[in-house]
């Protein structure tokens, strides 16, 4: 039977699973743990678990940073497991899947993590503008045809 109560424990251990790339549905799959709707819930009134739970959910972000670099960069399998050459529909099967998950990774991290790891807002990227201009040319450039 799953436990009701959130405890600060029980939040620390939720952050820790987290922070290793858990979700939190999985999380709350295993019997030992409150259920979804109990984490939730006790993080919207609770400002102390509110606390611990943000710190896992900005480490998961880390986590799933690490991921989408070795998605991006392991190298295609050459043969199955079983020894067999591996065809193309399968491989661009591979590579289609590998897409799929580096882009709902990064939607995922994007919202996790918008402040950077410290979750300071002054730490955030700023944006930019960057000016080309070429010695001694009056010449402007625009995007508009005239």
């Amino acid at each position: 039977m799953a436990r009701k109560t959130v405890t600060k424990k029980i939040m620390q251990e939720v952050a820790e699973r987290l922070a290793i790339g858990d979700t939190l549905t999985k999380i709350t799959k295993d019997p030992e743990m409150p259920s979804y709707r109990a984490i939730t819930a006790a993080v919207a009134r609770d400002d102390e678990l509110f606390e611990i739970y943000r710190k896992g959910r900005i480490l998961q972000a880390e986590y799933y940073s690490d991921h989408i670099n070795d998605l991006a960069t392991e190298p295609l399998p050459r043969v199955h497991p079983d020894g067999s050459p591996v065809d193309g529909r399968w491989l661009g099967s591979e590579i289609q899947r590998r897409r799929l998950e580096v882009d709902t990774l990064k939607w995922t991290f994007a919202r996790l993590q918008p402040f950077g790891i410290r979750d300071k807002k002054e730490d955030a990227p700023q944006q930019s503008a960057i000016t080309i201009s070429w010695a001694g040319g009056d010449v402007a450039v625009s995007g508009k045809e005239e």
